[in-house]
């Protein structure tokens, strides 16, 4: 689709420009760092804290808090944020879950340019600056994206998105190529036309990536600039019910149009959210529910290896769970 550009306006009009030779002032495009955050106060500074310190020269940040029982006002009163072209905190004055929370903070972005941050993730300094001069130099795209470092117990691993040749749509069908909504810069624009649903408690960012990759082209960063921490508590991928859900959400909305790519093509959609779902069943010990998505993948596409292989892991329940998890940690 064609770039939509805007500039900032209002309060922003007074932040430095650069002067280049032809004599032209020209001021960075604003970028809306979009914090969510709900009972992480401890995380939420260190979210924030990478957002001021970022070197890219113009931005507005915006935390939208969740109904914490410590609003997140009071957690950054002492934050020093003068650095920003603008900072505000919108509260919502019931829990509404982070979908709710995204799309609040792009109904208060004045950016060209919007970029969320889940408040247990952390940007590296030069994220923003990255994305913003990939987005620019690709006519086509509205959408950049980043790989990750996941801090992990004994480890920390890079994760880079493998690159993706022709339909990012059918990509995106089968897996998430892309990541957490953390790795993410959109066109503010584009942003707006394509609202989060909120009716996703999991697998919100690929739903919405899906429909973003029906709209725009995405432009792939291959550095891990966003800091990922895998103990946090209350991750969504600890509570299987909501994964449950997502599963069945997903599925319901996407299955038309996966169909459309032909019927070869639909089974396959079918296997992989199914086998997404049953690795996160597997993973939180319920190895019942693990048997049957994983059973439903091997059956809709039975050319993919690592679904029979989480499917015979689960037919042991704990017993074989556990002598995984004892193999792999002698690999590692």
């Amino acid at each position: 689709m064609p770039r939509v550009s805007g500039a900032p306006t209002g309060e922003y009009l007074d932040r430095p420009t650069a002067v280049p030779a032809g004599g032209t002032a020209v001021t960075s495009p604003l970028v809306t760092a979009v914090v969510t955050t709900y009972n992480r106060p401890d995380h939420l500074r260190s979210a924030v804290e990478s957002v001021r310190e970022q070197t890219y020269d113009n931005v507005e940040l915006v935390v939208v808090d969740d109904h914490s029982e410590t609003p997140a006002r009071e957690v950054l009163a002492d934050v020093d944020l003068d650095s920003l072209a603008t900072h505000q905190v919108v509260r919502h004055e019931t829990n509404r879950g982070a979908n709710a929370a995204r799309n609040t903070g792009i109904d208060a972005a004045g950016g060209e340019y919007v970029a969320f941050l889940d408040d247990d993730d952390r940007w590296r300094p030069k994220k923003l600056a990255r994305q913003v001069h990939a987005i620019e130099a690709d006519e086509a795209a509205g959408v950049a994206y980043c790989g990750i470092k996941r801090v992990l117990p004994d480890e920390a691993r890079i994760e880079i998105p493998d690159p993706v040749d022709g339909d990012m749509t059918k990509a995106l069908l089968c897996a998430n190529v892309v990541g957490s909504m953390s790795v993410a810069l959109v066109e503010t624009a584009v942003a707006e036309q394509v609202p989060l649903d909120e009716r996703f408690p999991c697998w919100a960012d690929l739903e919405w990536f899906v429909h973003l990759s029906r709209e725009t082209a995405f432009t792939r960063i291959p550095e891990p600039l966003v800091v990922y921490d895998c103990e946090s508590p209350g991750r969504l991928t600890e509570d299987f019910e909501k994964t449950q859900r997502g599963y069945e959400l997903f599925v319901e909305e996407f299955e038309p149009l996966a169909a459309g790519y032909g019927d070869r093509f639909r089974r396959k959609f079918r296997a992989w959210a199914a086998f997404r779902a049953g690795k996160s069943a597997f993973h939180a010990g319920q190895y019942g529910r693990a048997r049957e998505l994983l059973s439903s993948a091997v059956r809709d596409y039975p050319y993919e290896p690592q679904f029979a292989t989480y499917l015979l892991a689960a037919l042991g329940g704990e017993r074989t769970h556990t002598l995984g998890q004892r193999v792999q940690a002698l690999r590692s």
